[in-house]
């Protein structure tokens, strides 16, 4: 019990650094659109940790009404909570996203809903809110159609594809069929998961789609895909969310070594590095994360790895709201206060109303009486 609570304790310090109670993590936005000649209202869900870091997110965009995207949110999110600190043996289970959901596609204008989708809504994102290095579309039934036709495009903005149910499977499996359309899938760092139910209407065309996409043998495209036996196809969206963020994110968690390691630095940025080498996209580990595993050094006492971490982070994050923060409590743990009040000058520089690094101040002021 008492680790949980330090855990707990650390992980507020960092996100009340620079954001109160009264910030606000759910939006609506209408947008004008000039290619559904009408206004689209759309809802955005912002991460836990938004206010706390300048950090780039992925972004999931999901087609669906109101609730589907609700629900999908809060199923990421819960996902992305760093529980797994407990044990101490990894960071998150996937990263925090930026999650927006989209409204949905009809027959009749399902190209310029996907126009709508590029050309629309990702720039609003990166105008009012973040830009978002790796993307994925989330999509059930018609929207579950549109997400295929995205992702067999070759110009698509999107990386990764969930695609529930979907429509018009024989227009894919036609697709399927053209070499070009296979090779430059085979050649693509694309990941995309499928779902499909016996009890569902598209049943037959959606086996047949699976199949064709299983005969596609390829080392950098990925292709999952699950078929349920007992839902319906109201319900084969909603059970197959986990399962899909897991391919979505697949090789995104880092790890903790059981025992531990001097070069834990190292191997944190490696993965990084690793893992944006198979997406074919620059990934940094996120600010919040080297906060993350600096707690895990403290626990293990590895106080010369935990300040080459924090300073790491600074390097990569110049305006890193709390690395100097943590940086002077850990130089004033050893006894340093040059270096100490040199790390607590400078959070204060950045945050003033720091918390943690006034009380560092305090501390090191007694000291020095």
């Amino acid at each position: 019990m008492k680790k949980i609570v330090t855990i707990l304790f650390v992980i507020f310090q960092t996100s009340v650094f620079c954001q109160g109670i009264d910030k606000q993590f759910t939006f609506t936005d209408t947008i004008q659109s000039k290619f559904l000649n009408e206004g689209k209202l759309i809802h955005i869900y912002l991460p836990p940790n938004y206010y706390s870091s300048y950090d780039s997110y992925p972004l999931q965009v999901v087609l669906g009404n109101y609730s589907r995207t609700r629900m999908y949110y809060s199923i990421s999110e819960n996902l992305s909570r760093s529980y797994h600190m407990l044990e101490l043996n990894q960071l998150h289970t996937i990263p925090e996203s930026i999650v927006v959901g989209v409204g949905n596609p009809n027959s009749k204008n399902i190209s310029e809903y996907d126009k709508f989708i590029v050309q629309e809504v990702i720039p609003l994102i990166a105008k009012k809110y973040r830009k978002c290095h790796f993307k994925a579309i989330i999509g059930h039934s018609r929207g579950g159609e549109l997400v295929l036709r995205n992702m067999l495009d070759e110009k698509t903005p999107f990386h990764a594809f969930y695609s529930s149910a979907p429509v018009n499977s024989d227009y894919f499996i036609e697709e399927l069929s053209s070499e070009d359309k296979i090779s430059s899938l085979k050649e693509s760092k694309k990941r995309l998961f499928l779902a499909a139910s016996k009890q569902d209407y598209f049943y037959e065309g959606n086996v047949k789609l699976i199949d064709a996409f299983n005969e596609i043998n390829s080392q950098t495209f990925l292709f999952k895909s699950i078929l349920k036996s007992s839902d319906t196809h109201h319900t084969i969206f909603p059970v197959s969310i986990t399962d899909a963020l897991f391919l979505i994110f697949k090789d995104w968690k880092f790890t903790i070594p059981d025992k531990d390691s001097e070069n834990m630095t190292e191997l944190f940025l490696k993965h990084y590095n690793d893992l944006s080498e198979k997406i074919g996209l620059k990934i940094n580990p996120t600010e919040f994360d080297f906060y993350l595993l600096a707690y895990v050094l403290k626990e293990r006492n590895q106080t010369k790895e935990k300040i080459k971490l924090l300073v790491r982070c600074k390097k990569l994050y110049p305006g890193a709201l709390s690395a100097d923060a943590y940086l002077a409590r850990t130089y004033y743990s050893i006894g340093d206060l040059k270096k100490a009040r040199i790390h607590n000058e400078q959070s204060l520089l950045l945050n003033s109303n720091n918390e943690f690094a006034i009380k560092t101040k305090e501390l090191i002021e007694i000291k020095d009486e």
